[in-house]
């Protein structure tokens, strides 16, 4: 790994830790406190969210209760770890596409984006974390597709919005097999549905409080896509000029 971009994660990071104290958007962070703290002592049962973060947030409930005096940093470095991990994945697939100079230079971009540290090392805010999924089941995708579809899996537990990405993955189901025979473009296409669903369906699992745990998916799913009623809420996108499109 060249010297470039390990400053840049550095120096990143760095800047991350130290705005970490500011800008806190308290409603959402104490929301995720007090998740924290119910999920570590009362466990997943009650719980009505998508469970992706909520893995997150329980072992945040444990290290709360260990480091009670870093917990606003505590509860965002999941998020900053993210944006640094994004970055460097945008790093290899610049590599792999250019050269080291612009693919230290776009990763660079990313990382000291104003709505990127904005959004997880500001407000605290969990977003980056569905990119470094998204992301990730792009890149890992000619090298290992089961991974992808687990990552793909893993960052819709998180946020369903990262179900949007799956457009780039059937562009690349068709670019990179389009000399394969059919029986086994339909095969790796069935392998890696089934791959996903399974990662999907077993993180359900332990919040599941019903007989069904299909109703429980189904229900889960139904409340969380309601609550985004909004093209963009509070973010630096075209949609804000519009008073955040509904």
């Amino acid at each position: 790994m060249n010297f470039s971009i390990l400053f840049v994660l550095l120096a990143g990071l760095i800047f991350r830790l130290f705005l970490a104290s500011f800008g806190t958007l308290q409603l959402d962070h104490g929301t995720f406190v007090a998740w924290a703290s119910s999920l570590y002592q009362d466990g997943f049962k009650t719980f009505y969210y998508l469970p992706g973060y909520l893995y997150i947030l329980w072992l945040l409930g444990k290290l709360n209760e260990t480091l009670p005096g870093f917990q606003t940093i505590l509860f965002k470095l999941p998020a900053i770890l993210a944006d640094l991990a994004t970055g460097f994945l945008i790093y290899k697939i610049v590599y792999k596409l250019k050269n080291e100079k612009w693919a230290t230079i776009s990763s660079l971009l990313y990382i000291f984006n104003p709505a990127i540290f904005a959004n997880s090392t500001l407000w605290g805010q969990v977003d980056s974390l569905t990119s470094l999924f998204a992301l990730f089941a792009i890149y890992i995708f000619p090298k290992n597709y089961i991974l992808s579809a687990v990552s793909l899996a893993v960052g819709t537990l998180i946020k369903p919005q990262a179900a949007f990405i799956l457009p780039a993955i059937l562009y690349m189901f068709v670019f990179y097999d389009q000399n394969r025979r059919f029986i086994y473009r339909l095969a790796k296409s069935i392998t890696y549905s089934l791959s996903g669903l399974i990662v999907f369906t077993l993180g359900f699992v332990p919040f599941n409080n019903s007989s069904s745990l299909f109703n429980f998916i189904i229900e889960r799913l139904t409340l969380s896509s309601g609550q985004y009623k909004y093209g963009s809420v509070n973010a630096f996108s075209f949609w804000g000029i519009f008073g955040f499109w509904k």
